[in-house]
């Protein structure tokens, strides 16, 4: 027997629609940028698309020392040489101070090791930026450990990582001025496809449900903007973090390879990536800023779906992700 599927409010999303199709001018760009001076910043899944952008912005208009947490080494070294050519192209300079680690989202047993090696590394972390994801894969793909794919890509990866960094980063927060310490999941418009509450508890890997890629990517997506109002609920000694959620924008990445025809019609309405890593950035570093906001194109403080700031939602979701990454801690 079929479970059904019963998607949340969708009436609230016509506003981050339009914004989506007619966002504007980025207004927090690289002259906005501070320095970053000593800095380190984590940038997931950052090889090709909006995570590219976010990385050579960084690179090229800071001076913070930048990790590119991404899965594919070949793909990896080929990003870093871009990145080396086109900031010294476009922005002169030089020498980056850039770095990659390996680690496969998708799979939970690759993390522990990914994050020993940053640690080993570092002896501070400053901004997370969790960029990486997967979007309408195809129908059945499951992550290592049998998740739904976009559920194990999305949320309990990303989960996971962030428990191994909270130590060090909750550390450098206490050095770095309020808000100066940050952590960005980003998340998508996709959050309006989520059921109430943003989870599909009665089947969460949709095994016996029928429901669209798109649907089951908008579980991952409201996931991610409950991660980000929670984690300061969990973390009382990182009062000084900010923990942030966000839509880059429409834009036009790899995310959408594996679309439906619906989303090839909607490829008229997308914008460059170099957009969305202004809204990453937005989140990552203006002044304007505060634990538990959503960002929307391209660097708008605005509100996501109302049910998902509903604290026993947010608790459910962590306590989901708290369990399901346990035992590979």
């Amino acid at each position: 027997m079929s479970i059904k599927y019963q998607q949340g409010p969708f009436s609230s999303s016509i506003g981050a629609f339009l914004n989506g199709v007619r966002p504007g001018k980025p207004k927090f760009t690289e002259k906005d940028f501070p320095t970053l001076d000593g800095k380190v910043v984590i940038v997931t899944g950052a090889s090709a698309g909006v995570g590219f952008q976010v990385v050579k912005l960084l690179l090229g208009t800071t001076n913070a020392k930048v990790y590119l947490f991404t899965r594919n080494k070949e793909k990896t070294e080929t990003a870093i040489k871009k990145l080396e050519t086109e900031v010294a192209s476009e922005y002169n300079k030089k020498n980056l101070d850039v770095h990659y680690i390996l680690v496969d989202l998708g799979d939970l047993e690759s993390i522990k090791p990914a994050a020993e090696q940053f640690l080993s590394l570092e002896n501070r972390l400053d901004i997370v930026i969790h960029n990486a994801g997967v979007m309408v894969p195809p129908v059945g793909s499951k992550s290592k450990q049998g998740y739904e794919l976009q559920l194990g890509t999305n949320d309990l990866g990303p989960h996971l990582l962030q428990k191994f960094l909270d130590p060090l980063l909750i550390k450098t927060s206490k050095t770095n001025k309020p808000g100066e310490t940050r952590i960005v999941w980003v998340a998508s418009f996709g959050h309006y496809m989520s059921p109430i509450g943003g989870v599909h508890w009665e089947d969460i890997n949709f095994l016996k449900t029928e429901a669209s890629q798109m649907q089951k990517y908008g579980q991952s997506k409201a996931i991610n903007i409950l991660q980000a109002k929670g984690w300061n609920t969990a973390h009382p000694d990182g009062s000084n973090i900010i923990s942030v959620s966000l839509c880059p924008g429409f834009l036009n990445t790899e995310l959408q390879r594996h679309g439906p025809p619906s989303q090839r019609f909607l490829s008229n309405f997308l914008h460059n990536s170099k957009y969305g890593a202004y809204t990453e950035l937005f989140a990552a570093l203006s002044p304007e800023v505060k634990t538990a906001d959503h960002i929307q194109s391209f660097g708008k403080v605005t509100k996501a779906r109302k049910d998902l700031s509903e604290p026993k939602h947010i608790q459910k979701a962590w306590d989901y992700l708290e369990e399901n990454v346990k035992p590979y801690l």
